[in-house]
């Protein structure tokens, strides 16, 4: 997964969710419970290419990209 796809998969989660935005790089960094202070700072690092995207975050929302439910919906 690179950082457009998880642009992308932001835009299509919040469409999905009926959100009416994208979910915001604080809703995904707390919906894949990542720690630290600002989890959002790492959804910006990823969408940047700062860092890389590992293979559980990817598996995690290719998931709810195919109607998975979050455990905490």
């Amino acid at each position: 997964m690179t950082g457009e796809d998880m642009k992308e998969a932001r835009l299509r989660l919040g469409e999905i969710w009926g959100l009416g935005r994208p979910v915001s790089m604080s809703e995904m960094g707390q919906l894949l419970r990542l720690s630290g202070d600002r989890p959002s700072n790492s959804i910006r690092d990823y969408e940047r290419g700062k860092s890389q995207i590992s293979g559980p975050i990817t598996l995690v929302i290719e998931m709810l990209l195919a109607g998975a439910k979050h455990p905490d919906a």
